[in-house]
């Protein structure tokens, strides 16, 4: 069964798993919370998430959340960006096929979510230093050379 194979290479990777009722498991990696959400109805469906990467109530509008969005699923390879309620989430979904090795799939998960979540920041940092005329169109080039100042 997925979910005991899933809890037992998190557990291998030195992640303690806390039960969270219906949403799943939680467990932290370097300061962030990721959730584990097991689907009863599809065994073989594995989703892995970081909540609340982004909030309303941090100061933007609903376009900002939009854009953010628009930013992380157009730029980024096998993570997505959700809204879920109020808050943008990140998550990263795969089928499981035949046997896998679930420490090293989910090593790799936690390694693309963590790298989603650093470019999601560095996006509202921009964004927010470079606010669009509110029509959600502004598109802002995030750079992977380490220059958190936009380009002139």
């Amino acid at each position: 069964m997925t979910k005991e194979n899933v809890l037992e290479a998190l557990k291998e990777l030195g992640f303690k798993c806390e039960y969270l009722g219906e949403i799943g498991y939680g467990f932290s990696y370097e300061g962030t919370n990721y959730l584990y959400m097991y689907n009863p109805n599809d065994e073989n469906f594995l989703q892995v998430a970081i909540h609340r990467v982004y909030e309303l109530s941090d100061g933007g509008d609903e376009m900002f959340l939009y854009r953010l969005m628009d930013q992380v699923n157009s730029s980024l390879k096998y993570t997505k960006a959700y809204r879920v309620g109020d808050s943008v989430w990140l998550f990263y979904e795969r089928e499981i096929i035949g046997d896998e090795d679930y420490t090293k799939l989910l090593s790799c998960i936690i390694t693309h979510l963590d790298q989603a979540l650093f470019f999601a920041l560095r996006t509202i940092k921009k964004m927010m230093n470079n606010p669009g005329d509110g029509d959600g169109g502004t598109y802002i080039p995030v750079q992977d050379d380490g220059d958190e100042s936009p380009e002139e």
